[in-house]
């Protein structure tokens, strides 16, 4: 099972997730669809916040675990918003259609 967990600031902002685990699916064509699914996305958030942001965040990656923690260093604002909810978008529809290995907790104010 794959556990994602998405912090928001009292704006409603997301400033932190964490995706950790492994879907354990069953392999198609070399691959667990689902777990590379979740991978590419949160990964492209990170890429994209780092790379197209300029932004500063502090990050952990433990492969073994299946663990990716993503921590925004600088205050959120629409720009960064519009990266991570992206994300947490496609995150949502790859749970729904995989809702026995993904599984996402939303805490605080949404916008």
């Amino acid at each position: 099972m794959i556990e994602i967990g998405i912090e928001r600031n009292g704006k409603g902002y997301i400033t932190a997730y964490k995706v950790l685990g492994h879907a354990q699916a069953p392999v198609k064509g070399g691959y667990d669809l689902v777990c590379n699914s979740v991978s590419v996305l949160s990964q492209a958030a990170l890429i994209g916040l780092e790379r197209q942001l300029c932004r500063s965040v502090n990050y952990k990656v433990d492969l073994e675990e299946g663990l990716l923690a993503v921590a925004l260093k600088e205050e959120a604002d629409e720009l960064s918003e519009a990266i991570l909810a992206t994300m947490v978008y496609a995150l949502k529809e790859v749970a729904e259609q995989y809702p026995q290995y993904v599984r996402i907790k939303d805490r605080g104010h949404r916008r």
